[in-house]
């Protein structure tokens, strides 16, 4: 699934929802002691399943994976992913934690929309795609973003969320799902809708 998670990152890349070295993942199974996520300041299109970082679930420290990870960082990212990816509910096998910075989405919640109200206007939305209330603007690489990210997401201590996407006013989406591109479709479906609502 490595390889899969390193080609949507490139696919990230080509929709313009990141620039070269922005952007990070991390998947988890639900009967392993580890998660992995994306290596810090990776050129995204040149992602590679050896360059991924390997995180123990209950200390948040990375562990050693092949000689080309262990010279790289985890992603800056770490906290907001740790919190989503140390616990998983029993009923979910894996869990994939998308985190991209898509320009029409960015852009509605720069304009001071409501993404998580837009579901009322745009019944294909809601159908498929659970938004939660958008965070305020909190800095990069922090607690205060994964914290923030936590809250609004619903994340329990048993791993539980209530939503698929979350917004990162000034910044950008996580997105979570069981599989890499039902995680990215919430990214993407999101973002056609902030297009929509901007042209109009």
């Amino acid at each position: 699934m490595l390889e899969t998670c390193s080609d949507l990152m490139r696919r990230a890349y080509d929709a313009n929802f990141i620039t070269v070295r922005d952007g990070n993942i991390s998947i988890a199974h639900h009967d392993r002691g580890h998660f992995w996520i994306t290596p810090s300041g990776i050129r995204k299109p040149d992602l590679q399943p050896n360059m991924w970082k390997k995180i123990d679930s209950k200390t948040g420290k990375a562990l050693d994976y092949t000689e080309i990870s262990t010279n790289l960082y985890p992603s800056g990212e770490l906290p907001l992913h740790f919190g989503l990816q140390k616990t998983l509910p029993h009923n979910v096998e894996t869990r994939v934690v998308v985190h991209l910075h898509p320009t029409y989405t960015v852009a509605a919640m720069h304009r001071g929309l409501d993404l998580h109200h837009l579901v009322n206007y745009f019944p294909e939305l809601g159908r498929y795609t659970r938004v939660a209330e958008s965070t305020p603007e909190v800095p990069p690489t922090s607690n205060e973003l994964g914290t923030a990210c936590h809250e609004n997401l619903k994340l329990d201590s048993k791993g539980n969320i209530q939503f698929d996407i979350v917004g990162i006013k000034g910044h950008g989406v996580v997105a979570i799902d069981e599989t890499p591109w039902r995680a990215y479709e919430h990214i993407e479906r999101l973002e056609h809708i902030c297009k929509i609502v901007l042209v109009s």
